[in-house]
């Protein structure tokens, strides 16, 4: 619930960021913190722990590995079937790169990356314009290299969402990154990708989705095939029961930026709010991101309200087990005080008719002294 409070007030700031009317230094300040929520979000995953098991980190789902180091496996749904699955990566995703020539002319004038104005003085030197270039750009999320007048300015995280817009004098230049692409390889023999499968890639994190809440995530660093093997292990297994196989298997999804789809593997976020274009491409992400966390939180409800369900079922069985035992071992009152009141009133006549018979005698010898 708190990793979700998190994403919604990252949204509210990507809003905020969205409008024109916040100036760079705004979205410094809004970025700033957007950094540090990010933060916070991996630490709540790495910290909630249950009896000293991490539940949120990832140590507590579905296991799969990768037979190529270069694509990762990053997380696998319960309803994937075990088994092989192979992929073949055709394109990384690359950034967004432009070169641009940017020199002291000794005349003031402007240019504008994604929408900031870079004002060049008169009196500026090709260090001091690189300077202000430089200070730009580490806003933006964007590399720059080169100096002298002449600079590759390269976005720090690949992707389609990635944009570099310069204008100058001469016009208006748009460089966009680009999305990895693969292929994915039919299964036999009852493991392997359906032909309904589908995958969506954001620069080079990979998610293949199919029917039946088939998802796997994956990162690409390059290209090749790989071979991905789920494993009918990894989840945290409850016995429900007091007999073999009586057990629940609960698999606790994977809740770090990373799985979210919000930083690559190497800690770079992937959403940057000191841009327009970067604050839009941020609401959107984040609404993926929320789907899953609400997903992820549905799927532990479900899970707490079988486990209640268990337990009310077991507290019945219980109960009749006890039951079931007193009637077996506890004594019937009513039966036994009828059997003592028969066996009483028995004993008692047999014991006046005892009494009567010993008289007898003592009757006749009476009459026969008389």
């Amino acid at each position: 619930g708190e990793v979700e409070n998190i994403l919604q007030r990252i949204r509210e700031l990507a809003v905020q960021a969205a409008n024109d009317t916040y100036t760079l230094d705004d979205r410094e300040a809004i970025q700033c913190e957007v950094d540090e929520l990010l933060k916070e979000i991996d630490r709540v995953s790495g910290t909630t722990e249950f009896n000293g098991t991490s539940l949120l980190d990832g140590s507590a789902s579905r296991a799969m590995s990768s037979d190529n180091a270069q694509i990762k496996a990053l997380s696998v749904s319960m309803d994937v079937a075990q088994g092989d699955y192979g992929i073949s990566v055709t394109a990384l995703g690359q950034p967004a790169q432009m070169n641009i020539a940017l020199a002291a002319t000794g005349s003031e004038y402007s240019v504008s990356l994604n929408g900031e104005t870079i004002g060049i003085e008169a009196a500026d030197t090709d260090e001091m314009i690189q300077e202000k270039l430089m200070e730009v750009c580490d806003s933006m999320g964007i590399k720059l290299q080169g100096g002298g007048g002449s600079y590759t300015l390269t976005s720090k995280v690949a992707g389609s969402s990635q944009k570099i817009i310069y204008k100058d004098a001469s016009g208006e230049q748009t460089e966009t990154g680009t999305d990895a692409e693969l292929t994915l390889a039919a299964g036999g023999s009852g493991t392997g990708f359906r032909s309904t499968a589908t995958y969506a890639a954001d620069g080079n994190l990979i998610s293949i989705v199919d029917n039946d809440g088939f998802e796997m995530h994956l990162e690409a660093s390059a290209t090749g095939d790989a071979t991905f093997r789920v494993y009918d292990a990894g989840y945290m297994t409850i016995q429900i029961g007091a007999n073999e196989g009586q057990n629940l298997n609960m698999n606790f999804p994977e809740v770090t930026c990373l799985n979210l789809g919000l930083k690559t593997s190497t800690g770079e976020p992937t959403i940057n709010m000191c841009t327009q274009h970067g604050a839009t491409h941020a609401i959107s992400a984040l609404d993926v991101a929320i789907k899953s966390v609400s997903a992820a939180r549905s799927i532990m409800g479900a899970y707490q309200n079988r486990l209640e369900t268990t337990t009310d079922s077991l507290d019945l069985s219980s109960q009749n087990i006890t039951e079931a035992m007193s009637r077996i071992s506890d004594t019937d009152m009513a039966e036994e005080m009828t059997e003592y009141t028969q066996q009483d009133v028995l004993s008692q006549a047999a014991t006046s008719m005892l009494a009567q018979a010993n008289s007898r005698p003592q009757q006749i010898m009476s009459l026969l002294q008389g």
